[in-house]
Formats: C-alpha cells, structure tokens, sequence
C-alpha cells in the first residue's frame, strides 16, 4: 500500500516511533517542523497521491498539537485513509481522534496511543500498530 507518514515531534518521543514506522514501512515521510514565536508550521507534503497517510504526533492539552492541526487544516480534505499514533504522558486520545475527524471527515482505520516512558524504554512494537 502507497503511505506516507506525516509526524511532528517536539521532544524525539514520537520522532522514535515514526523513524520505527518508516523503518518497517519502508515509505515516504514529512516532518512537521514548528516555529512557536511565529506560530508558523512547515514541511507539509500533499498526500492526496496517497491510498494511506500515518499520522504521529504527541498530544498537547487533551488534543492534537497546533502543527498537525495546520496540516489537517491545509490537507485534511484530501485525506483517503488514515491511522493515528500519538504519544502522551496522561491521556487525551479520544480528543486527538475528535479533531481528526473533523479535519478529515472520516475515522482513522487504527488508532493508538503510547506512553512517553514506554516509547524511552523501548517496550512497543510497531508491526501492532500497522
């Protein structure tokens, strides 16, 4: 299947997991990259030439971190299929699947979410989560 994996990783966690993900995958990547001070979002990759897109990211006070809703925002609507992986310290997957929905209009085929000392330790298996 032709995927792309599009993540956004503020402190490595999720970078982990992704760099995991297209190891396994062996497919094409964006990294979202975030300016805070200018609240600007770059490396976005269109994904409409895509059957499926891999959404990473940590969550940011219950939901979705502002880069990937800027991606969403900008490509959500060309969006075919999708999975979610987010990484977190507490919980807030149910809020990141919300705003997901909304952006794309559809539910992700898989979601799933990891703990930061879990993904530090080592202890997840990617093939799982595909």
């Amino acid at each position: 299947m032709n995927t792309l994996v599009v993540y956004f990783s503020k402190t490595g966690n999720t970078k982990k997991v992704a760099e995991d993900v297209i190891k396994e995958l062996g497919c094409d990547h964006a990294v979202l990259t975030y300016d805070e001070k200018a609240d600007k979002t770059e490396g976005f990759k269109d994904p409409s030439g895509y059957e499926r897109v891999i959404l990473l990211c940590p969550i940011w006070a219950f939901r979705l971190p502002a880069p990937m809703k800027q991606y969403l925002k900008e490509y959500g609507a060309s969006i075919k299929s999708y999975s979610l992986i987010v990484t977190y310290s507490l919980f807030g997957l149910r809020g990141c699947v919300r705003n997901c929905v909304t952006s794309i209009g559809s539910q992700p085929h898989k979601a799933f979410k990891l703990k930061g000392k879990k993904v530090i330790a080592g202890e997840y298996d990617v093939r799982l989560m595909l």
